[in-house]
């Protein structure tokens, strides 16, 4: 159903991480992209997201796709073939003018990958987490997990789930992550 990694990253990849998250320019956008909301992002799920991490020529150790591409293949043993990760923040003033504000709405990420999943970078609460649902047509969670600095959640991408939409802490800060793997 879903898998957790406490202390996701070493404390020197970790800081290098947290660093880049401060560092990166972030866009104003929302989710799901599947809808429009008319233009307004406010209607949707309100956020901040970075450009999608590349892994660069492939040997910079210091690269945040290389740091989470080789930690997640160490901590799983499972051999990536395909990743795409990037950082977004979320701003609970935004969130509680949306409409999705304390709406649960569960949703499945693409088929063209096999897990879907994130890291918390800034929050350690039940209310800043991930909710995972038994089918997508669930008005509660069947599991809540919370949030912990440093923890790595991930889960099947066809696993119906959403974000806490309670949010505590004023910016929450997550990196998610899509991967592929040999099987």
């Amino acid at each position: 159903m879903f898998n957790v990694i406490e202390n996701f990253y070493e404390p020197s990849d970790l800081g290098l991480m947290v660093m880049n998250f401060l560092n990166l320019p972030f866009d104003a956008t929302y989710q799901s992209k599947d809808f429009q909301y008319g233009g307004d992002r406010n209607k949707g799920y309100p956020c901040y997201e970075s450009k999608i991490l590349d892994k660069g020529d492939g040997n910079n150790p210091y690269c945040p796709y290389n740091i989470l591409k080789q930690t997640f293949e160490k901590k799983t043993q499972k051999k990536i073939i395909n990743l795409k990760t990037f950082f977004r923040k979320t701003k609970r003033k935004e969130l509680e003018k949306s409409p999705s504000w304390k709406q649960y709405r569960p949703h499945t990420d693409s088929t063209m990958n096999d897990i879907a999943g994130l890291i918390y970078y800034n929050s350690n609460s039940i209310k800043d987490g991930t909710y995972i649902f038994n089918t997508i047509n669930d008005f509660e969670p069947t599991v809540i997990i919370g949030s912990k600095y440093n923890r790595c959640v991930f889960y099947n991408s066809q696993q119906p789930h959403a974000p806490s939409m309670e949010q505590e802490v004023e910016d929450r800060w997550i990196q998610p992550f899509f991967i592929s793997y040999e099987k």
